[in-house]
């Protein structure tokens, strides 16, 4: 392996670590397994807030321990450095790897972006910073995931791809969406809405709500002693991202059976179907346990494994730029 593609795999590897610690941070500070669930769920303090500080329930702070806080500042900040330096390999010798300097200027920009979002914005109150954070995470791993793949394995594409490639772009379109639908409710504290599988707190089928609820510029409402007033609306977003969960692993599981004949394809179906069933699993097991701290992280990250399994099918079956298509 060249230094250029250790160093993408290096910076893969440190990005996960990053992700995964950013959604245990995340996760903990709104006081998820907060022992008195789910009256200690989403207090923060509005004072600190407004001076750019995230102070949350005590919980909250005991659980996002220390060490996890050093770690990821670290992990992100070595991160950077390799960014940085695959951004300018990649100009140096452009023509000579097997995808253009456009996915690594992506990918550098995309570090900017976090880091000015990180260093600028760093409060829970409104939930399209808590998004551009998880969701430019989850763009930065499936890029270079992509990257890698392409510079280890850039010629090898299947024979008669072109009648498979829209059933895996559209795979991957529907985890995206469902990582967003998931992040979204994160985001706006919608996980204590439905305590139940299917029972909500409220109605939940008048159009205000649904208005509401996917309103890209709604903000959070506290009450006097700093909690997140959670609204009806809320459990939309809840039932949405179950249900679209239904599926997405319904549509994976019709495309994985549609797979199963392609024998060069064998490892990639594995992948998507065991973290197709496991993310059911988790996300099942995360409401029938009262949303626990270490299931939900789990559930994260098996988020990211899904959008890797999806980005590894599409790349099996796209031809490298320049290349004529099998098939």
């Amino acid at each position: 392996m060249t230094i250029y593609r250790s160093l993408i795999a290096l910076a893969l590897l440190l990005t996960m670590l990053t992700v995964i610690l950013s959604a245990y941070i995340r996760l903990a500070e709104v006081g998820i397994g907060c022992e008195n669930w789910p009256q200690c769920y989403a207090e923060l303090d509005p004072g600190a807030e407004k001076k750019g500080i995230t102070v949350l329930t005590q919980s909250g702070r005991d659980m996002a321990y220390y060490p996890a806080r050093v770690a990821h500042r670290y992990i992100a900040s070595t991160l950077g450095v390799f960014i940085v330096v695959i951004f300018v390999v990649a100009l140096r010798k452009r023509g000579k790897h097997a995808t253009s300097a456009l996915i690594p200027a992506a990918i550098f920009a995309i570090t900017v972006f976090l880091s000015v979002l990180g260093y600028y914005t760093p409060t829970r109150i409104n939930p399209l910073i808590t998004m551009g954070n998880l969701l430019g995470g989850m763009a930065l791993l499936g890029l270079l995931w992509w990257l890698l793949q392409r510079e280890i394995q850039g010629a090898e594409v299947l024979p008669g791809s072109a009648k498979l490639r829209p059933l895996a772009a559209l795979a991957l379109g529907l985890v995206v969406l469902q990582i967003v639908l998931g992040g979204w409710s994160s985001a706006n504290y919608a996980s204590a809405s439905c305590p139940g599988l299917v029972r909500c707190e409220g109605g939940m089928l008048r159009a205000e709500y649904v208005a509401d609820a996917f309103n890209p510029l709604r903000t959070i409402a506290l009450d006097e002693r700093g909690q997140v007033i959670r609204s009806e609306s809320l459990a939309v977003l809840t039932m949405a991202h179950r249900l679209f969960a239904l599926l997405t692993a319904g549509y994976l599981a019709w495309l994985v059976r549609r797979l199963r004949s392609v024998s060069t394809l064998t490892g990639t179906v594995i992948f998507l179907s065991l973290f197709s069933i496991g993310q059911l699993a988790v996300g099942i097991s995360t409401v029938w346990f009262n949303m626990p701290l270490t299931l939900l992280t789990l559930h994260n990250c098996m988020a990211a494994g899904l959008l890797l399994g999806c980005i590894n099918l599409l790349h099996r079956l796209v031809p490298p730029a320049g290349s004529r298509p099998p098939g």
